[in-house]
């Protein structure tokens, strides 16, 4: 049976980092993601996956200049993570995990590498799954 998500053959799946945000959360995780050599990074962020303004900054600056994907996920039980809410998505480049925890966004993000770092496709991954 062949799936979007077939990753026969291949050795290991792309490196995704997950990053905690709290109250005052700086780019010191970004920072070691990106030089750990992350493809993606899910932030764990707070209420509709929210993170300080620093952190975001350090986000942003990581996609456009390493090419490496992000996902917005929320670390609240029973939260989600809403496109086109607080956050500017679309201007980011960011995708939103939408019920997703932060844990199953990371495996998804994984697995979505190994076909494509387009950000809308992405996105489309985490609406439909």
């Amino acid at each position: 049976m062949h799936s979007e998500f077939d990753v026969t053959g291949r050795s290991e799946l792309p490196r995704v980092e997950i990053v905690l945000s709290y109250s005052n959360a700086t780019d010191l995780f970004v920072q070691t993601a990106v030089q750990a050599g992350a493809r993606g990074i899910v932030v764990a962020g707070v209420g509709n996956g929210n993170m300080t303004t620093v952190m975001q900054n350090a986000l942003e600056k990581a996609r456009k200049e390493q090419d490496i994907t992000m996902v917005r996920s929320s670390r609240i039980l029973l939260g989600l993570t809403a496109q086109w809410d607080e956050v500017d998505d679309e201007a980011l480049h960011f995708a939103a995990s939408w019920f997703i925890n932060p844990y199953r966004s990371r495996v998804l993000l994984m697995l979505a590498l190994t076909r494509t770092s387009d950000y809308r496709e992405i996105q489309r991954m985490f609406t439909e799954y």
